[in-house]
């Protein structure tokens, strides 16, 4: 059929891959045409908001300022400013992040250790996250944030696995007590009981955002748990940073975030470390742990030149920070002066996230994902999806749990 008086389709303008932000014209359309696109599964139907000459780009959909925007797939720029739906993007609002830093070209490219991976557990997740080891049971726990939700457990003495099937998108856990978890879920934050299975919920920070979930999310030194939420679906800063105190209290910290992820600590406890995702920045705030504080954001790392994207996060008992690079296929590792320390190349291109667990925190274990992979890449990738397992040469700390001590989930 075809299209209708004004609108244009796949012969004046291309959407190269179903992940771009960017679509390519063709021809010179005008300002207020309707453009058809499809790449695979993905369709989108966009309105033009300025003209566009033939071989420029324009947005496929709204894109907040900072965001690392694809066009082939790849990652070419980083927007300098919000850009609506329809609107032209080239030098005005675009910029290359294509120069590296020396040092870090140095340890990605020169340096890049490969190190012997185990996978462990029989899951396979579409997006594994969240790792978690309780050393209390012996237990390793982790999830399945989407398609297939669920927790994992494997007793790692024993071998003995269990997984526990969610109703809906869960996006971090934590250790709160004897058998039980604190759970960050679409709907909100709940204890999971591990025993029974039941959920007890608590709060929803984002009851008027169904489009929003949970995601990442880490307890601090006193016992809070702090998490991010986000909207998967769009190129829009929808997400903030939250903190649900010991009380059970509620708080939002920060806001205009893409993807929160990564949250972790300095040894001393003064500096709190955080990952914008899509933006591919890490940032570190002065953290105030009696008050549960952060102020003086600065750029921790720089991550628009590198390829792929800086999710979940440890700390090491040397202070350094592991960094798990999402579509990059490795693990970074930090000084704590920003210095790009170590590149542990990885089979997988998908790691989400890590942490220290088994004896002595000395084992380091990666989640990973399957989600946006051909089955030509499941077959060169057979350990995506799985945990991994590694000893990077450091040991790690326990995990903080959520609560004070003195209430029942803090025991």
């Amino acid at each position: 059929m075809p299209d209708a008086p004004g609108t244009f389709g796949q012969s004046m303008a291309r959407l190269l891959r179903p992940v771009d932000d960017v679509a390519t014209a063709w021809i010179d359309l005008p300002a207020g045409a309707v453009v058809r696109l499809a790449s695979e599964s993905v369709e989108r139907v966009v309105t033009l908001r300025e003209d566009i000459r033939a071989g420029h780009k324009f947005a496929v959909r709204a894109l907040a300022s900072g965001l690392r925007i694809r066009k082939y797939g790849e990652f070419i720029g980083r927007t300098t400013c919000d850009v609506a739906a329809g609107a032209w993007v080239h030098l005005h609002n675009l910029e290359t992040t294509a120069r590296h830093h020396t040092q870090h070209e140095r340890a990605w490219y020169e340096s890049a250790e490969t190190a012997h991976v185990v996978a462990i557990g029989s899951p396979r997740c579409t997006v594994g996250e969240s790792p978690v080891f309780d050393a209390d049971s012996d237990r390793l726990y982790w999830i399945d944030v989407r398609e297939t939700p669920a927790i994992h457990m494997m007793e790692l003495g024993s071998g003995t696995e269990h997984t526990w099937r969610m109703r809906e998108d869960v996006g971090s856990i934590a250790l709160a007590g004897r058998n039980r978890l604190l759970v960050g879920l679409r709907s909100g934050f709940a204890f999971f009981h591990s025993a029974t299975g039941a959920l007890a919920p608590i709060v929803d920070p984002e009851s008027a955002l169904p489009q929003n979930r949970l995601n990442d999310g880490k307890c601090d030194a006193k016992g809070r748990f702090w998490c991010g939420s986000m909207n998967p679906e769009t190129g829009t800063a929808d997400g903030s940073l939250y903190v649900l105190d010991t009380d059970l209290r509620c708080r939002r910290v920060l806001d205009d975030l893409l993807t929160p992820n990564g949250m972790a600590w300095s040894l001393d406890g003064a500096t709190m470390y955080l990952a914008d995702t899509r933006r591919g920045f890490i940032y570190a705030f002065a953290f105030d742990v009696v008050s549960g504080t952060l102020s003086g954001r600065r750029v921790f790392a720089d991550l628009g030149a590198m390829p792929g994207l800086p999710d979940g996060a440890a700390v090491d008992a040397e202070g350094c920070l592991w960094s798990a690079q999402f579509e990059g296929g490795c693990l970074v590792r930090y000084a704590p002066d920003g210095t790009m320390d170590r590149v542990i190349r990885l089979p997988v291109s998908r790691p989400t996230s890590c942490a220290f667990g088994g004896t002595g925190y000395g084992r380091l274990f990666v989640s990973t994902a399957t989600r946006g992979l051909s089955e030509d890449d499941l077959a060169r990738e057979p350990l995506a999806g799985r945990m991994l397992m590694l000893d990077v040469g450091v040991a790690g700390l326990p995990p903080e749990r959520f609560g004070p001590r003195d209430a029942p989930w803090g025991k």
